[in-house]
């Protein structure tokens, strides 16, 4: 903008000379000079609040993205912890009806097992006793409950209901020793 080289300050120089005379020349000099350094000095203030400001900025943007990353990240986990809610209350709905088929099964032996002993109350046999009646109403419902037990099938085994509770594999280590 302004080119001055040592010829154009010697002029410059030489006229406030001459304009101002010796005795404020100093004075003048003095006071050019603070103005200019408060100058650069206000200069080099708004050069550092101006690279705040774009720092700032970039901080800004930093902590944005962090925010997204942790809102997608919680999203996420919500969503896995869902599926396992979901996975579990179907796991534990399929183990109730198990066990309520159970329980229904098992009333219906014993109710089999009430009509047999009722049956054979009916009829009189003076060769059995107390004790003998007994035996043969225990093996009576234990053939019974086996065979009802035979008949039900888990719908889901006991590896694959750990598997899906287990938040990791089994190493193959693990496995190996549990076989053995």
């Amino acid at each position: 903008m302004f080119e001055l080289s040592f010829g154009k300050m010697m002029i410059i120089a030489v006229v406030a000379l001459i304009v101002l005379g010796p005795e404020k020349l100093p004075k003048v000099a003095r006071t050019l000079g603070h103005l200019l350094g408060r100058a650069r000095g206000y200069a080099n203030q708004v050069k550092q609040d101006i690279d705040r400001e774009m720092q700032m900025d970039e901080l800004r943007k930093l902590q944005e993205q962090a925010k997204d990353a942790a809102r997608s990240f919680e999203t996420a986990v919500n969503d896995a912890g869902r599926t396992v809610e979901q996975e579990a209350a179907s796991v534990q709905s399929s183990v109730n009806t198990s066990l309520a088929q159970a329980e229904s099964d098992a009333l219906s032996a014993e109710t089999k097992a009430t009509r047999a002993v009722e049956n054979s109350i009916a009829a009189p046999n003076p060769v059995l006793t107390a004790q003998d009646e007994v035996a043969a109403l225990e093996k009576s419902i234990a053939e019974q409950a086996t065979e009802q037990i035979a008949e039900i099938k888990p719908m889901i085994s006991a590896e694959q209901m750990s598997a899906t509770l287990s938040p990791t594999p089994a190493a193959p280590a693990d496995s190996a020793k549990k076989a053995a």
